[in-house]
């Protein structure tokens, strides 16, 4: 089972939408065939929407309204080629009713659909919620309590994600920006009974390699957090950085752990992990990881490399990584540095000081 926030989220956020259309309308004959195909929609929805994965259309397609509905269509195909594959063990009502059920299912996911694309404030809910039920009613049977129910489930959603955003006040992220949309992650302490002890004696645990695994999964644990807070609340989601120190990257456990807090495609998309040259580019498990669609920053300090751009050439080039940050080199190297234009690597960062 996963540990990371995002995947856990989106996995609830299917029960919950589902949750949701069964207030519109339930049939208690035929509840559970009901329920199968609003769960193959509303799956289907929140994996066109959220992972941008698509079955009916080809990758690299974004996920706007006129491609949600394709996908819900070629759901609706699906589910139909099912039912007349099992046609000749239907009886006739079980077999019409059944295809009712596909098209109205569809229907209702779509209300719910709509709902949750919306950017709307808190005071307007119950509107929005009450507007949208309306509409389906001009169409399809729903049940009299509908709006009362759905508002009262997502009344109750909402505390489950109070509770998962709520602010961590032992750790804070320092966050060092590079460029627009793009920061630098490292973890500040924020625990009082820490200024009572030497900073020398702090510093000294803070370096032990169990503890600087364990800093590396809480942040790992907030930057879940912050995507997960950007998603929820319809924003353009952040990219950043999460330098890694090389002792972490030999072991294989430690590493492991971390990777399966950032195991989602929405994070890998969005997190770099820093790591140098030397070390992605002599492990083939973690070139695996670069397939299984993590990404990396390379971390490279030049202070001793004589022939710097054939160095720069040799990381763009590798097609490991997303971006340079530069840890360390020679004043007289700066302008070198700058000059370089990598065709691979997006940009070239030197480090900010911490």
């Amino acid at each position: 089972m996963t540990t990371n926030l995002i995947t856990r989220y989106l996995e609830y956020k299917k029960k919950h939408l589902t949750s949701y259309t069964l207030s519109l309308f339930t049939d208690k004959e035929y509840k559970n065939y009901e329920i199968e195909c609003l769960k193959k929609y509303i799956d289907n929805y929140v994996e066109v929407f959220y992972h941008q994965r698509f079955e009916t259309l080809g990758n690299g397609v974004k996920p706007d309204q006129n491609t949600i509905e394709i996908e819900q269509e070629g759901m609706r195909l699906e589910l139909l080629d099912a039912l007349q594959a099992r046609e000749i063990i239907e009886s006739n009502s079980s077999y019409t009713r059944k295809k009712e059920i596909i098209e109205e299912t569809k229907e209702y996911a779509k209300a719910v659909i709509t709902f949750d694309q919306k950017k709307v404030v808190e005071d307007k809910i119950e509107e929005v919620i009450t507007d949208i039920t309306i509409n389906v009613s001009k169409k399809f049977p729903v049940l009299q309590n509908a709006i009362t129910a759905w508002i009262k489930k997502y009344k109750e959603e909402q505390k489950i994600i109070k509770k998962l955003l709520e602010e961590n006040k032992t750790f804070v992220l320092n966050q060092a920006p590079y460029q627009e949309n793009l920061w630098e992650l490292t973890l500040l302490t924020n625990i009082k009974q820490l200024n009572t002890y030497k900073h020398s004696l702090v510093k000294r645990v803070e370096v032990d390699q169990k503890v600087e695994v364990e800093k590396l999964k809480v942040i790992a644990m907030i930057v879940n957090q912050i995507i997960l807070g950007q998603i929820i609340r319809k924003e353009s989601i952040g990219n950043y950085i999460i330098p890694v120190k090389e002792e972490i990257w030999q072991e294989k456990t430690d590493i492991e752990e971390v990777l399966n807090l950032l195991n989602d495609k929405i994070l890998k998309e969005h997190i770099y992990l820093g790591v140098s040259y030397n070390i992605l580019s002599n492990s083939k498990k973690l070139q695996e990881k670069k397939q299984e669609g993590y990404r990396f920053a390379c971390y490279q300090d030049f202070t001793h490399i004589l022939d710097i751009p054939t160095k720069i050439s040799t990381i763009d080039t590798s097609n490991l990584f997303s971006y340079l940050v530069v840890t360390g080199c020679k004043a007289k190297d700066v302008s070198t540095i700058e000059k370089e234009e990598p065709s691979i690597i997006k940009q070239i960062f030197f480090r900010k000081d911490r």
